[in-house]
């Protein structure tokens, strides 16, 4: 092989190793939900509504749950969720969400937020999300969010 050879085989080598490390290192998406029953209508008891609202409806594994107590004293609960499946929408870049919401228990101190989704490791989920202005969030909180039976 000559010269010119050995380097586009190193540059093609090169930028898949780049690709991997990017892919590997990127943020996963972030799904941010706020405040309690000021943010559920009436329509949120029909799945219909639910399901047309969404942007995107995907289906995937909590693979970890975690809760920090924030400055300013606020408590908030990080779920890192696996996308195995998109139902609905244009899928993200990543195949995975981390789930942003208030409330949760660190040590002694716990805060509860009413109508939040509460998520456990393992569990396969479907989820509604929303996007607004580039931001995610899921539809009408804890009833846009289904646990799927296991096998």
């Amino acid at each position: 092989m000559n010269k010119k050879g050995n380097i586009t085989l190193f540059s093609s080598a090169l930028a898949g190793l780049l690709l991997m490390i990017t892919s590997c290192t990127s943020e996963p998406i972030t799904v941010n939900q706020s405040g309690g029953a000021a943010s559920l209508i009436a329509e949120c008891a029909d799945r219909n509504y639910i399901s047309n609202t969404a942007n995107h409806i995907i289906e995937g594994t909590v693979k970890k749950v975690e809760s920090r107590l924030e400055e300013g004293g606020n408590v908030f609960t990080y779920t890192d969720l696996i996308i195995e499946e998109y139902i609905k929408g244009t899928p993200f870049g990543e195949n995975r969400l981390q789930i942003v919401t208030p409330g949760g228990t660190v040590g002694d101190i716990g805060q509860w937020v009413e109508d939040q989704p509460i998520f456990h490791e393992g569990n396969k989920v479907r989820i509604y999300i929303v996007e607004m202005n580039g931001q995610f969030s899921i539809v009408c909180a804890q009833f846009g969010v289904e646990e799927i039976p296991g096998d």
